[in-house]
């Protein structure tokens, strides 16, 4: 499947996100439709991950795929020029961060890699 712009796009909702399913985890954009001008920002700027359709009708974006959503990416509501776009509280992630011990699980992984890095593996 490609989207408006001819990009390839997946549904990454199955995929792991720290060995959690990602449609498990309710991190996505919301899109306050009274705001939003239309602008495209959102649309073209999720590029990697492509949690955006385009509604050409209406010219606005429509959150088509959530659960593509990097957890914890806020770019298109930093980039939206009306603050139409919003997230969960970042409280959520953190939390997500405590419940699955990721800081001592990311350290053990970049512990893992340095030392692979030291014995030119």
């Amino acid at each position: 499947m490609k989207d408006l712009l001819g990009r390839e796009v997946k549904d990454l909702s199955k995929e792991l996100w720290w060995g959690v399913p990602r449609n498990q985890i309710e991190w996505y954009p919301t899109i306050d439709y009274e705001k939003c001008i239309g602008c495209g920002i959102c649309f073209i700027t999720c590029a990697g991950k492509k949690v955006f359709d385009w509604d050409i009708e209406k010219n606005r974006p429509i959150v088509a795929r959530p659960y593509n959503c990097m957890v914890g990416c806020t770019t298109c509501a930093n980039l939206c020029p009306v603050k139409a776009i919003s997230f969960p509280s970042d409280e959520y992630v953190k939390k997500l961060v405590k419940e699955l011990k990721l800081i001592e699980k990311a350290k053990k992984i970049l512990e893992e890699a340095i030392k692979k890095q030291q014995k030119g593996e």
